[in-house]
């Protein structure tokens, strides 16, 4: 168990999520073998144990978020200067959706207008429900998840999507029967270099791409092959988005959670204890077909 200092709070973990991003080190592709401990987990929230500026008291509850360590453990230490989130009572799966529904809002600020815009989703995980959820409370017309995994498809349409597809070859003129014109928009949800041909394939002249996907899943670099004179020809506005601003992003997300702006039950597939995490990786990554799993609790009794 670390010991909290000035500056640095010791939290006990209540709950930690696998996500997307947990991906590369389970396929290899994180760097140096063996990893710290608790890596590569970056979704936690806790309980205050001790907090020597007395910013935060014994007993309430904080969502933690940041790579500078990982989740994955009963006990970590928090900057209590800006390093994590006040919690109101609630449900802890749910408001611990609010770290990954931040990241999702976060590229709004970028988007502009959203209303009345036909919208393709590739990838419908997690993130793509997430996004699914925003875009209609936003006022998109048509919000188009595309995704291979028929439960992942079922659940589109409870979390926001107006239309589910299959990818396929002929996945272009199946959306335009939909949409009638190309999409505003087309939004990389999985972070490989097929979807990232997809979505240049789809989008209109004019339209925009969003690549939130992290390009990691194929090698550690994150280097790919893009069609750029295809995007560079059709005049596509390129936006990419990483990096939230936590108090900015996630408050806003859990305003929303908390309200019930969005619902983000449907999309928690399974709350399994914390000594489960090697199934539960293997649910996630492995076999999410067999087990219709999407979002992945862990919790500490």
């Amino acid at each position: 168990m670390p010991q909290a200092t000035p500056g640095n709070m010791l939290v006990q973990l209540q709950r930690t999520a696998i996500c997307g991003t947990d991906k590369p080190a389970w396929i290899g592709l994180g760097g140096t073998y063996p990893m710290e401990p608790g890596r590569s987990g970056h979704e936690g929230m806790g309980t205050v144990i001790d907090c020597p500026s007395g910013r935060y008291l014994e007993g309430e509850s904080v969502l933690l978020y940041g790579f500078d360590r990982g989740l994955f453990q009963q006990y970590t230490l928090a900057n209590d200067d800006g390093g994590c989130i006040r919690l109101p009572a609630g449900d802890p799966d749910e408001l611990l959706m609010s770290q990954l529904f931040g990241t999702v809002l976060h590229a709004f600020y970028k988007l502009g207008n959203i209303i009345g815009q036909d919208v393709v989703v590739l990838g419908q995980g997690s993130v793509g429900q997430m996004f699914n959820a925003a875009l209609r409370n936003l006022g998109a017309r048509h919000i188009i998840g595309v995704d291979p995994l028929a439960h992942r498809r079922g659940l589109a349409s409870k979390m926001g999507a107006t239309h589910t597809l299959e990818p396929g070859e002929d996945l272009r003129e199946r959306v335009l029967a939909i949409t009638g014109d190309a999409p505003h928009m087309v939004v990389e949800a999985v972070g490989r270099e097929a979807t990232f041909h997809t979505a240049a394939s789809l989008v209109r002249r004019g339209g925009t791409i969003l690549y939130f996907g992290v390009p990691n899943k194929e090698n550690s670099s994150g280097v790919m092959e893009l069609n750029f004179l295809q995007m560079f020809t059709n005049e596509v506005r390129i936006i990419t988005t990483v990096g939230p601003d936590p108090h900015a992003d996630y408050a806003a997300a859990l305003q929303w959670i908390t309200e019930g702006r969005i619902d983000v039950r449907p999309m928690i597939s399974h709350v399994l204890p914390h000594e489960k995490i090697q199934q539960a990786f293997e649910m996630a990554f492995e076999e999410p077909a067999a087990h219709e799993s999407l979002k992945i609790v862990l919790h500490f009794d």
